[in-house]
């Protein structure tokens, strides 16, 4: 088995630096690469799997946008 296959070890999805937890890491945690400072969050704890915590802001945005309330929809029809 190698280093990063460790349960508290992670690879930094952008520069590929070894990303060390003192405990088992939790899904959500977000992490600092001490390498190239992107700020990681966790997806699976055992193994630690890494991505670019921008990833997932990107995804919310996504699903915010592409979701319309009904009343905001009756309001701008009433507006015009």
């Amino acid at each position: 088995m190698n280093m990063a296959q460790s349960k508290n070890i992670g690879l930094c999805p952008d520069c590929g630096e070894e990303v060390r937890f003192k405990k088992l890491p939790y899904v959500g945690q977000i992490m600092t690469c001490r390498r190239c400072s992107a700020q990681l969050e966790v997806m699976r704890k055992a193994p630690v799997v890494l991505r670019l915590a921008e990833d997932a802001w990107e995804e919310e945005e996504e699903d915010i946008d592409s979701y319309e309330s009904p009343r905001s929809n009756q309001r701008n029809k009433r507006d015009w």
